[in-house]
């Protein structure tokens, strides 16, 4: 399960890309997680997304939004096995 740890050259930190279970960049949590199902030839990818809108308007899509990151734990076919979230 290795990818690169950082985003390759000329690609956005904001978009999907794998990432290597022991980077620094994954939480302990996930990390324990996904060493305890992983099976040969799975990959972890981080996936940022915007929250949904925060604040008294946030009915009408107005309003601070943070950043969620998802992580997906997809087997050698690409299907999804797990996924898990962390908020910023």
């Amino acid at each position: 399960m290795s990818a690169p740890a950082h985003p390759p050259e000329g690609r956005a930190d904001d978009e999907d890309r794998a990432v290597d279970v022991h980077a620094p960049e994954v939480p302990a949590s996930v990390r324990q997680a996904v060493l305890a199902i992983a099976q040969p030839g799975d990959q972890l990818w981080r996936c940022p997304r915007r929250s949904a809108p925060r604040g008294a308007l946030g009915i009408l899509g107005v309003g601070r939004r943070g950043v969620v990151i998802e992580w997906w734990l997809l087997d050698a076919k690409g299907d999804l096995i797990e996924a898990f979230w962390e908020t910023d």
